[in-house]
C-alpha cells in the first residue's frame, strides 16, 4: 500500500463535496432482478435537482435505464469511492443520449487516497543503487503511468528492486509554460509483473520532496484531473 492509500469508514457526504468532473466513469445498475452493471459517464449535475449520466463504449446508444425505476450508482473520483441510490426522472435521446437522475440528498463515500491521482504516459528515468556496488547508481528507462503528490506507478522492462529500496524518478513536465525537470526521491513500495510479458509495474512513494516539487505535483494532478 502506498503512503497516499488509506483505509477509512464510509461517511455520508453531499454530491457537491465530491467535486465530480464531467467524464468520470460510473457504474449504474437497475434495482430489478437480473439487472447487470452498466458502464456510464457522469455528465453534469444541478444541485438539488438532477444528475445527468450517459452511456459509454460501443453500446453507447442507450443508457439501459427507464423512467421511474430506481438504480444504484457507483464511482471513483480519484480520492473517494462513492455510491448512491437514485430514481430515474427522465431519459433523453436528443441532443444526445442521457438519463436524468434525482439528485441524492447524501452519498456514501470512502476516502481511499489522501491525494488526487491521475493517469499519465510520460517517459522517465528511475535511478537505483547498483546491485553489485551500492555506492554506484544505475539508470533505467521507465514509463510513468500514474502520478499523485504522494507517489507514482511506473512500468519497467527491468527487474524491480526490493521493497524499501531508495530510488529517484526523473522526468520533464510543463509548468507555467516552461519545461521543468523533476527529480523526485522515493522508495519502492510494491511491484507486480504482467504475465506473458517482460514488464513490471512498480509502485513508489515519494519522500522528502521540496516545497517546489510538491507545488508542481499538486498543479499537475489537479489541472489534468
Amino acid at each position: 500500500m502506498n503512503d497516499d492509500e488509506i483505509s477509512a469508514d464510509v461517511s455520508a457526504l453531499s454530491l457537491r463535496d465530491l467535486r465530480l468532473r464531467p467524464g468520470i466513469a460510473l457504474q449504474t445498475r437497475r434495482l430489478v432482478e437480473g439487472a447487470t452493471k452498466k458502464e456510464s459517464l457522469f455528465l453534469a449535475a444541478i444541485e438539488g435537482k438532477g444528475v445527468m449520466v450517459g452511456p459509454v463504449g460501443p453500446e453507447g446508444a442507450k443508457t439501459e435505464l427507464e423512467e421511474g425505476e430506481v438504480c444504484m450508482v457507483r464511482g471513483f473520483t480519484g480520492q473517494h469511492e462513492f455510491s448512491f441510490l437514485s430514481r430515474v426522472l427522465q431519459t433523453f435521446e436528443k441532443p444526445f443520449v442521457y438519463a436524468l437522475l434525482l439528485y441524492p440528498e447524501k452519498v456514501d463515500a470512502r476516502l481511499v487516497r489522501q491525494s488526487m491521482r491521475i493517469k499519465t504516459s510520460i517517459s522517465a528515468v528511475m535511478t537505483l543503487p547498483d546491485k553489485t556496488n551500492p555506492e554506484m547508481k544505475t539508470d533505467h528507462n521507465v514509463m510513468l503511468i500514474d502520478l499523485s503528490v504522494s507517489g507514482a506507478m511506473i512500468r519497467s522492462d527491468s527487474s524491480p528492486p526490493v521493497v524499501g529500496c531508495p530510488l529517484s524518478l526523473r522526468f520533464d513536465v510543463v509548468f507555467e509554460d516552461a519545461l521543468v525537470e523533476l527529480n523526485l526521491p522515493g522508495v519502492m513500495c510494491h511491484n507486480s509483473s504482467d504475465r506473458g510479458k517482460d514488464e513490471f509495474f512498480i509502485g513508489l512513494a515519494f519522500k522528502n520532496l521540496s516545497r517546489q516539487d510538491k507545488l508542481i505535483l499538486h498543479y499537475l494532478t489537479h489541472s489534468r484531473a
